[in-house]
C-alpha cells in the first residue's frame, strides 16, 4: 500500500473485503481508480466491478485474479485493465500510473468554474 501510494503520489486506501470497498465507494468523490483482487470475501472482485460500472461508469476499475477465466470476466464487466497473477510490482505500478496520468490531464468541462 505504502509503495504503491508512493508510486502514484496519491493517497490509497485498502478493505479487507468487497462489502467494505463498496461502501467506501459510494460516496461518488471517493475513488476515481479502484484496484480490486477478484477473490475477496463476502463479494468477490467481479461484483464489486459490476456495481461500480453500473452507479459511477466514468470511475476506472482495474482487476487481478489468477485464472485466466478471471481475465476474460473481468473485460464482460467492463473493467478498464487486468493484471494477471503472480505479477511484478512494476506491472502494477504500470498500469495505475498509466490512469493516474489520464485522470489529470483531463480536459476541464468547458462549463466549470
Amino acid at each position: 500500500m505504502d509503495v504503491l501510494a508512493y508510486s502514484v503520489n496519491r493517497e490509497v486506501k485498502s478493505f479487507g473485503n468487497g462489502i467494505d470497498a463498496w461502501s467506501y465507494i459510494k460516496d461518488p468523490e471517493s475513488a476515481d481508480i479502484i484496484v480490486s483482487d477478484v477473490d475477496m470475501p463476502q463479494m468477490d472482485g467481479l461484483e464489486l466491478l459490476k456495481r461500480v460500472k453500473s452507479e459511477y461508469p466514468k470511475k476506472i476499475c482495474i482487476l487481478m485474479g489468477s485464472k485466466p477465466a478471471h481475465e476474460n470476466a473481468a473485460r464482460e464487466c467492463g473493467a478498464d485493465a487486468f493484471i494477471a497473477k503472480p505479477f511484478d510490482i512494476n506491472d502494477l505500478f504500470d498500469v495505475v500510473q498509466s490512469f493516474v496520468v489520464e485522470v489529470n490531464w483531463k480536459p476541464l468541462d468547458p462549463g466549470s468554474k
